[in-house]
């Protein structure tokens, strides 16, 4: 594509230049689309792309240099390492023309406390150019008040990614009911391998079991604690958090304090790629650090969906979107909603999936990855009801106190009675103040 876009860029130099073109040997030639290619990112205007996703900087930049090229306006990637500190960053700066032109951010509740607070752009136009590509689905979880103020930066579903070799000398196959899961996590077990990936790495991963073993248990509840007509202390979430407990207590986990997942330190790429962890509940996302790590999607790791704890329930599976933001007071907006619609298109998605390995919500930009390909198609088939992530479903001062306290039991184990009165507390000085 980039090829492409510089021998265009060259043969708009004029007519002498283009007719010069014929006389010049193929590798003159290329020196030349390579000097346009470099004379055109020079010439570009680099805008500035805060996120809190220290391992996606390569990415970001390989996608913004090729907005540069294509439309005249890029970006560099400017992370944080820490999510809380990146979100106050924001919230500080979200105001001024100090704020970053554009910025990831989180969908759900914590979109719409950007929206209210006037920190995003209005880019209603931009997914009106592209909504035959894009699902009403999606759109919906960035609009507010009949308007949209993001765009998809990924789309993820949370699923237990497996080393199959480990389950091939294990004589496993990905489980389908609740039983089978459990016989699987004692088999491996007593292989010597840890079943389940686990860690309190940058505090936010300890809702992740969490909303898996509430939500298989019982999705109206999942669904009603998210809309505050559920709560913590009720029965049914005491019992998910007592299921939980008992299989920390068998050592089915990582110890959580020493295993990094999400930052740039990562070590459990590593030991699931010896065999020494079986399994990890995380976003489709992720499935790009084991490729960089030396695994092969389909070959050396499969996905498959947490059977139901409920065989009653429907058949369920949380997704995850989160919005990449024009800054509403940037100091170039004009140029990030243009960057922003590039981003939208199909060669800026493109560009995206290729860097990545993601899956892109745009309908016309297959997934490179097989794993991923049968995934979305046992979600279609299967009629999947999605919910979406705890981190987003729910006010985030709830969440913040949640993870605090998830992180605590994961490290501690024992009662979980004190931990979700803690939670609940929060949750109805949160709820109060909403309604």
């Amino acid at each position: 594509m980039s090829s492409e876009l510089t021998r265009n860029d060259f043969l708009k130099l004029g007519g002498a230049a283009a007719a010069s073109a014929a006389l010049f040997p193929r590798s003159a030639l290329a020196g030349l689309e390579r000097l346009g290619a470099s004379e055109a990112l020079t010439a570009a205007k680099m805008l500035k792309l805060a996120n809190d996703k220290v391992t996606w900087k390569a990415w970001f930049n390989t996608a913004g240099q090729a907005a540069a090229k294509a439309v005249g306006v890029g970006w560099d990637a400017v992370e944080y390492s820490d999510t809380t500190s990146y979100q106050a960053a924001i919230r500080t700066s979200g105001r001024t023309s100090k704020v970053p032109d554009l910025y990831s951010w989180w969908s759900g509740w914590l979109m719409k406390e950007i929206v209210d607070a006037d920190y995003a752009a209005d880019v209603t136009s931009i997914w009106n150019k592209n909504a035959a590509h894009y699902s009403k689905g999606v759109r919906d979880a960035f609009t507010f008040r009949g308007k949209t103020y993001g765009a998809p930066l990924y789309i993820g579903y949370w699923v237990l990614l497996y080393n199959k070799h480990v389950f091939k000398d294990a004589n496993l196959s990905p489980p389908t009911t609740w039983a089978q899961f459990t016989k699987a996590l004692a088999t491996l077990k007593a292989n010597g391998v840890t079943p389940l990936g686990a860690t309190i790495d940058g505090r936010w991963p300890g809702f992740i079991y969490f909303e898996e073993f509430l939500l298989r248990s019982n999705p109206g509840l999942y669904a009603r604690l998210m809309a505050g007509k559920a709560k913590y202390t009720d029965a049914g979430v005491v019992s998910a958090m007592k299921l939980w407990g008992g299989l920390i207590e068998k050592g089915y986990f990582t110890d959580p304090a020493s295993v990094t997942l999400g930052t740039g330190a990562s070590n459990f790429t590593s030991y699931f790629k010896q065999g020494k962890v079986a399994m990890v509940q995380i976003g489709t996302w992720f499935e790009p650090s084991l490729v960089s790590g030396g695994l092969k999607p389909g070959t050396d790791f499969g996905s498959f969906i947490m059977p139901n704890i409920n065989p009653r329930a429907p058949k369920v599976v949380i997704f995850e979107s989160g919005p990449l933001v024009v800054a509403e007071h940037g100091a170039n907006k004009a140029d990030a909603l243009k960057a922003l619609d590039y981003f939208m298109s199909r060669k800026g998605q493109a560009t995206w999936v290729k860097a990545t390995g993601f899956v892109s919500p745009r309908n016309d930009v297959p997934s490179s990855s097989p794993v991923d390909r049968q995934l979305g198609a046992t979600i279609q088939k299967g009629g999947y009801k999605q919910f979406n992530r705890y981190w987003e479903a729910t006010p985030h001062d709830i969440v913040e106190v949640a993870v605090d306290q998830f992180d605590k039991f994961m490290l501690k184990g024992g009662d979980p009675v004190p931990i979700l009165k803690t939670i609940q507390k929060q949750a109805d000085k949160t709820w109060r103040s909403i309604k």
